[in-house]
Formats: structure tokens, sequence, C-alpha cells
């Protein structure tokens, strides 16, 4: 691409964008004079006018409730979705049909974020739109209203044909890294590169200050760049560091991504007025506009003005004639707001404090998981403690509680536009070092020409870096990476692939030394990384040290030449990358030929916690270790009985007693086999997956110990693959179509390793299941598909495994769930239906995304039923409190949760029916299932060492 006339930096935050750019004027290295541009907008019903910030909202008109040509911009109609301060406005009076931070969406991972899914909660009636497609929308108006103001007729200086430097948060992990990427695309943006939003704040600093930083800053001071924003809370660390050239900069730390910013403000505010109106229960739709109310409330009372303003009306749309004048108001003092900002997200802290990990009750609103601590000063300790090595004057062993001593601060975001909120954080980091020697220490405060501007600011002048001009950051790595190779030693060496303090973009060649890589079959990379180990160079062998090295979540891979490669050893070079995007890439290149293949290392929290994007199981050690000579004899007679003929099905070493042989062989009931053992099992399974077909008896044992030995289908190391391998069984079907057992144990199978599938998986298998479910009148869905009529036993296993397809749509689950609620009705009720209508009704998904769970109003009926009527005592008490408790469990999410009568009528029936606290617990509050209740909701008991937990809850942990 040749280079563009503009160089475009977008600031695409939580609640408003921004857009700076700079005129290079044909210029090879362009001067960094950088200029705002005013995004023409809707302001009110058909007026446009230009305005410094692009609100981060989509209102998605659907009524008679704008007035025709409301939504006409100068470049266009916009139908019927409208972007900017209108949509703001408008979405205050209408809020069900408004789409607001769609930026946090972006980086939940507990639902789908290419789903249409927002507004959260809103009626069945609005059309729903993806965080995805929320935040090209935002780009899409940014691009028609720059290509109406400054492109003209000119085709290349259109948006599209400009360099564009879009911002991210530092701590976004990498799916939400390549969504926003999608964005761009869906927006027709061609060469978009992102930039992490304290860096850009921190370019603005350096391009503001350019003719006098040298003075304010000095070599080998360490600066703190605290960006709390609408959604986001990101901390970095910049040191100024001494170059060839004179003094530079350099990024030595970034924080784990923190759900939490001016957002949460908003929420405890309208808490507090929630509790101010009596105990009244507001809906969702009443909750959205409340929330809202109470922001610009904030707004307006924090904000630095003379005289102040003492009190603000907080005034939303009410339900009902009980709603005096139909509406409902309160108000917010001053006071009110800055003991609830100030006290609850910015309260004097001691340096030691860790940040509370506790429930998330209360932190769930709207589906987003928001940490559990609030108080953004105990994550900063936290935040300098993990990065000690970089405190000024401590020597290189400063005390185990004492934080890095930033010299400087720099504030982003708007959460911290109110001055009183910036002092204050001065004041605690201030308190952590009071009892240093020599002068008072406090940290300096830099300033920026705008808190709202910052980022879009310095995403524009790293545009001008990236041509040769101003001062680069330098983004290296702030750790060195390690990858652990075979040895007959005691402890495996380390290899350094990447040192600490590689830039971005930087290629690195191991040389020196040659290497051999496994193919055909899956295999582990151990990975590990260093905060402390400046010294280490590529290719440099270093011996495991605890005190010096962490090691990573292993990589697991599969390397492939073909699609039906043999295992095989490659001899391979070993190359490494840095990305701009923050991963590193590990090349390894064949030395005899030109196959080359790619493993990808996420940096993104690497050193301290999981991606949010790893598997949703907690793999424990093995609570029971098998020895191996015991594993290799398992094995062997898994092997044997498949391999025995048909007419030796039931024979000792046949297909019929391998439960009971392998029982014998590893002296432990099938209960205590741990997760390696069975994953072992799936290995001769699958190399013998035709041998099932020889009799029903080998094929049902077959698919019931598949099922057993990859249960949950997800959580253990590679099962991502084991799942892959597994799926090719589906389409081929049951052979023994007249066998009661092989049809009961087909679907047992795919209900028992349903968290591993994908939802068009669960879809495919709901295609089948459906015209057995809900026939038609008349239909006859068995003769159709070539096969008997099932029996009863095999009609309640098709239900379980449907109820357990979590990944399917809201409104199929509502389809299967009615049809089961009906059977309430009867005097005796089917063993499976209550277990069924549990898992389709469950307020919390047990591995799904939380955009699938069905309507509350449904699941409100649904209790009601439940409640409703008596149950004979033994199974079926047991399973009408399993589904109440699945179905009336508290979530948080205000959308989810039933409302307070029909819950609190849930738990007198559960007091009734003899429910004990476990069960009663997570109805009433927030709290994980236990083991047992985990696997009663599966229907199988977990292996032992898997906990399984839904996709929220793996994030927030």
């Amino acid at each position: 691409m040749t280079r563009s006339r503009y160089i475009v930096g977008i600031d695409l935050g939580t609640t408003n964008c921004a857009v700076s750019y700079v005129d290079t004027k044909g210029k090879e290295r362009p001067a960094a004079d950088i200029r705002a541009f005013e995004v023409p907008q809707l302001v009110a019903p058909g007026e446009t006018a230009p305005r410094a910030m692009l609100p981060s909202f989509v209102y998605l008109a659907g009524g008679p409730e704008l007035p025709p040509g409301a939504a006409q911009l100068p470049w266009g109609d916009g139908g019927d979705r409208i972007v900017g301060e209108f949509a703001r406005l408008q979405g205050a009076k209408v809020p069900s049909r408004l789409v607001s931070s769609a930026k946090s969406w972006l980086c939940h991972p507990g639902v789908d974020r290419e789903a249409a899914i927002l507004p959260w909660g809103a009626p069945p009636e609005v059309r729903k739109i993806s965080p995805v497609e929320a935040s090209a929308d935002y780009l899409i108006h940014v691009r028609d209203a720059w290509n109406h103001a400054i492109a003209g007729d000119e085709p290349t200086r259109r948006l599209e044909k400009q360099e564009i430097v879009l911002t991210v948060p530092a701590s976004f992990d990498e799916a939400a890294r390549e969504l926003t990427l999608a964005a761009a695309r869906r927006a027709g943006l061609e060469s978009v590169t992102l930039l992490e939003e304290p860096q850009a704040a921190f370019y603005c600093w350096i391009v503001t200050h350019q003719e006098r930083w040298q003075r304010e800053v000095r070599a080998g001071e360490l600066i703190l760049v605290c960006d709390i924003g609408g959604g986001t809370t990101d901390f970095s660390l910049i040191t100024v560091a001494e170059t060839p050239t004179g003094p530079g900069f350099r990024r030595v730390a970034v924080g784990d991504h923190l759900m939490l910013g001016g957002d949460n403000i908003d929420l405890a505010l309208a808490h507090h007025v929630e509790k101010k109106l009596g105990g009244l229960k507001l809906d969702g739709e009443q909750w959205s506009a409340l929330r809202f109310a109470c922001r610009t409330a904030k707004e307006k009372l924090l904000v630095t003005q003379s005289p102040p303003l003492e009190r603000w009306p907080v005034t939303i749309a009410g339900r009902g004639s009980r709603i005096i004048g139909g509406s409902i108001q309160s108000e917010l003092s001053r006071d009110e707001v800055r003991r609830i900002a100030l006290d609850g997200f910015f309260p004097q802290s001691a340096r030691g404090e860790e940040p509370a990990k506790g429930s998330k009750l209360g932190l769930q609103e709207f589906g987003l998981p928001f940490v559990a601590d609030p108080a953004v000063p105990r994550h900063l300790a936290s935040f300098l403690r993990k990065h000690q090595t970089h405190a000024v004057g401590q020597g290189a062993h400063p005390p185990d509680d004492r934080p890095a001593r930033p010299d400087a601060i720099l504030f982003n975001g708007g959460a911290l536009t109110p001055e009183t909120i910036r002092q204050r954080l001065v004041d605690v980091v201030g308190s952590w070092f009071a009892d240093d020697p020599g002068p008072a220490y406090a940290p300096r405060v830099l300033s920026n020409v705008s808190l709202d501007l910052a980022v879009a600011h310095g995403a524009a002048y790293y545009g001008v870096v990236r041509r040769g001009g101003g001062i680069r950051i330098g983004g290296g790595t702030a750790r060195s990476f390690y990858v652990g190779l075979e040895s007959d030693r005691p402890e495996k060496p380390w290899l350094c692939v990447v040192p600490r303090d590689a830039e971005e973009g930087d290629e690195i060649a191991i040389k020196g030394r040659d290497f051999d890589l496994l193919m055909g079959q899956a295999v582990v990379f151990p990975l590990a990384s260093s905060s402390v180990r400046p010294d280490d160079k590529p290719g440099d062998l270093v011996a495991a040290d605890p005190d010096s090295i962490r090691e990573l979540p292993p990589l697991q891979s599969l390397m492939r030449v073909g699609r039906k490669a043999k295992a095989e050893r490659a001899a391979v070079n070993i190359a490494a990358r840095v990305t701009e995007v923050g991963t590193i890439e590990l090349w390894c290149q064949s030395r005899s030929d030109d196959r080359r293949w790619r493993l990808q290392i996420q940096l993104r929290g690497a050193a301290e916690t999981h991606s949010p994007r790893e598997p949703v199981a907690d793999a424990e050690t093995d609570r029971i270790v098998v020895e191996q000579g015991e594993l290799d004899a398992a094995v062997a007679a898994i092997r044997a009985a498949f391999l025995s003929p048909a007419s030796a099905a039931n024979a000792d070493d046949g297909p019929a007693r391998i439960v009971k042989k392998l029982e014998e062989v590893l002296d432990v009931g099938r209960d205590g086999w741990p997760p390696s053992a069975l994953r072992a099992f799936w290995e001769p399974l699958r190399d013998l997956a035709d041998q099932r077909l020889k009799s029903p008896r080998h094929e049902s044992r077959w698919y019931n110990l598949a099922g057993y030995a990859l249960r949950p289908g997800r959580g253990f190391p590679l099962d991502e693959l084991r799942i892959k391998a597994l799926w090719p069984v589906f389409h081929q079907g049951v052979k023994h179509i007249k066998d009661v057992q092989c049809w009961a144990e087909w679907w047992i199978l795919w209900r028992r390793v349903a968290a591993g599938l994908t939802r068009p998986h669960h879809e495919e298998v709901h295609r089948r299941l459906a015209p057995f479910l809900n026939p038609p009148k008349g239909s006859t869905p068995a003769k159709k598909a070539g096969r008997p009529k099932p029996e009863p036993h095999e009609m309640a296993e098709m239900w379980r495994c449907a109820a357990g397809l979590e990944r399917l749509g809201a409104e199929v689950k509502e389809t299967l769930g009615i049809a089961l609620a009906k059977e309430l009705t009867r005097t005796a009720i089917p063993g499976y239906v209550l277990w069924c209508l549990g898992r389709l009704g469950a307020r919390v998904p047990l591995y799904g995304p939380a955009n699938t769970v069905v309507r509350r109003e449904t699941a409100e009926r649904w209790v009601e039923a439940l409640a409703g009527r008596s149950y004979a005592p033994g199974r079926e008490s047991a399973d009408a409190i399993f589904a109440l408790g699945q179905v009336a469990r508290y979530s948080g999410d205000r959308v989810r949760d039933l409302s307070d009568p029909v819950r609190a009528r849930a738990l007198e029936a559960l007091t009734k029916l003899g429910a004990d606290e476990a069960t009663l617990l997570p109805v009433r509050e927030y709290h994980e299932l236990e083991a047992a209740q985990l696997g009663q909701a599966l229907g199988d008991a977990l292996p032992i060492g898997l906990r399984l937990r839904s996709e929220a809850e793996a994030t927030a942990s």
C-alpha cells in the first residue's frame, strides 16, 4: 500500500470515540502537526453538528418514537441505526433500544461476541446486533463523516485509504484484539495498526511536551500510566532510558485485564438510588434508564465548577398505575456521589492490601463480569508489587510488600476526569512510601492536553513515529521467554527464544543449535518466562530456577505434513517474531525443505494467569495416580476387547466385560479413574473406532466407553483435538439400528462430551433430535430416518442429550422446555422431564455462553409450574429440587434473574421438598455449585480432578 496522505488515530472507547489526524502533505517524514477531527453526528432529530467526540452508543430505532427523517445525515439516511450524541439522548428515553459498552462486551468471553446479543436483555421485538457489529458501526460512522467532511470527491483521501492507528486497552486478550480488527474490516479500513491505549496516552504527552520533556523527566525515572475509562482499567510502567542517541522511553510492564471503570461507578450509584426508592425492584429496562440517569448525575456533580452543583434529579419511566405521574423520581447529592465514587472505588488503602477475590454478588449486572473488588488502589498496589524489581532506590531485592515506586503518574481515561479522583490516587500512592528516607515523597503528575482526546492524539503521533519521525517508546517485551527441551537430566533445561526488551517487529533466529520436531502426533511445548533475567540471549540454555523463571501454561499442538501424516521427527531450525499486537510467533523451519510450522504464544497476562480463552475446566493434579504398567495393561485390555470377534462380544475379554476388566486391572472403581487415565483410554478407542461395527455389543460399548473417557469434552490438555477426532463418528451414525442399547448409548455419548462441542455441533445434534422430540402431527420421523421408532428408554436419553446442548439458541431451548412443561400437568411425570427442564431453564450455564439462557419470563413460568404441584418422595422429589434449584439460581445479572417474588416462591417450594443448604444457597445469592451438584447437572460425575466452570466464571476468577 502506498503511503497515505493522512495518518489517522482513532480512540475506540467504551463511552466515547475520538479521532485525530496528521496531514502529511506527501512528506516521507511528516511533522507532528496533530489536529482533532470533530465528528459530524446527529444531535437532535434531523439536526447534525460536529462534536469533539462521538459517544459510543448505537440506537436501534424501530417504532413510531422518531419522526420521519430523524436519522437523516448529510451523507445519507442512517435508517434504523443512529450513532453518537443523539443515540445517547434517545437511548435515555428508550433504553431497551440502546447499545452501550460494546467494547466491554467485545472482551467478554462468557458470551458469543459475534452473536446478535445487544442490547442485552432487550425485548424479543427489538432487533439485536453483536459487539463486533456495534464496534463496526462506530467506525462506519467515523468513516462516512470523514469522507463527507475531508475526502469529498477525492478517492485517495477517503478514510479507507488512510493509514489508521486504532487503540485498544493494553490488557485486551488476543481474541478481543482480533475482533477489533474484524470490526475495522467491516468498516472497510484497509491499513490498520493496533496500539495500546496507555502507550497512546504517553505518546500524546511526548508530542505535547516535545520541546521540554527532558526538563520534566530524567533518565532512570519510572512513570506510571494509570488509564481508567468507562469499562476497563489499565496500568503500565514506562521508564526513562539512556540510548545511544540520548534519553528515550521503554515500556517495562503491562497490567492484567480489569473490567473496572466508570460503568462500575454508575452501577453503584444506581444501586444506591434503588435502595432509596423504598424497596421498589426495577425491571431490566428501568434499570438501564436508571444507570444512564446516574451517569449524567455523576458527570454533573463531580465536575469542578463554580458554584458547584449540590444536587441532581434522577427520573426514569415508571411501570403501572401506582407510579405517580408515570415516572419514578429521586435525586443524588454531591456528597453521595463523592462518597460512593471516592470511598467505594478509590479508598485509602495500605500498600500491602490485596484485591478481594470473593463472590461476584452484585457484580454481574447486564452479564458483564466486573472484577470482584472495585477498589482501584488495591489493584494498583498489586500491580506495582508484581513489578517491584523496578522499585526506585530499593536495590535488587526490595521487601516483599514494597511496590515499585513511580516518580511520576500520567492519568488517562474519562473516569479520571474529576480532579478529586486524580488527587485521591496521588495521595494514596504517596502514602505507600511515607517512610522512605530523604525528602517527603509525592509522585509528580504529568499533564496531557485533554483526558478525552489524549489517546487519539497519541495514536496519530505514533503513526508519525512509524514513518521515522518523533520519539518511539520501546514497547519491548517486559519478560524473556523460554521453551522446555527434552533432556536426560533430572531438571529439564530452558531454551531462551525471546530476550527481555525484544521490540515489536523483531525477528529472532536461534543460531548454533539444531532441533528435532515430533510430527504427526499431539505434543506439548513447556513454556516459561522471566521478568528478572535481562542477560539471557536467544539460544542460551538456562537451568530451572523457581526464583527467577516462572512456568506458564504449556502450548499443545499437532504438527502435520499432509492429512494422513505418520509420526516422524523433522530436523528444524527455530526462529521467533514479536508481533505488533502483542504476541510471539515461534517458527519451526525444516532444514531439508521449505516446510514451516507456526506456534503462537500469548503475552497478555501470561506471567500471572491463564488467558480468558483457556479451557473452562480446572485440571488439578490427579488425586489417584495410576502406575504406568497398570495403565499399559488397561490400554491393552481395551484393544483386546474391541479386536475380539463378534462371536466373543460377551466373553470375559470382550467388550461386554471391559469396564469390569479395567476396574480389576487398575484396582480402582471406574468413578475413581483420573483424567490422565481416561484420556489414555481414548487413544485405543480412536484407533479401533471401525471395530465397533462388528456387533451391537461392540458398538454400544464403544459409545459408552468413549463418552465416559472424554467427558465433559474439555478441560484436559489436547481435548480439542480429541473431540475433533470423535466428531466424524456422528456423521457415520449408528450401524446396528435395531439395537435399543446402541441408540441409547449413542445419545449418552453426545450428552457426555457436549461441553467440548461447538455451537454448530450442537445445532447438528439438535437437527437429528428435533423430529423425534417435537414431531408434527401425523409425521413418522423414525420411518423417514430409516430406523425403528425409539423406545421409551431411548426417548429419555434423547431428551437428556438435547437438554445438555447449552450452546443452542434460547428460542430453541424454550421450544423444548415448553413441550416438557406440559408434562407437569400429568399425574405421573416421565423420569427425565424434571432434570431436562432444569438444564434447559438454568440461569447460570455450566459451560455455555450467557446469551443462550432462556428468557426470564419463560423461566418464571416454569418455576411456577414446578412449584405448583406435589411430588412423590424419593427420586421424583430429588429431581424437582434439582430443577427448581437450576431454574431459580441467582446469577447477579438482572436480565437473567427471576423477580424476587418468583424466587421467593422457588425457595419456599425447595424448603418444603427438603432441599439442603447447599441447594438453597445458590438460589439466595451468587455461589458456585459444589462438585456433586455439577455431576448431577451434567448427568455424570466429573472425572476426579476436573471442575467444570462457565466461561464467565473462568474469566472472573
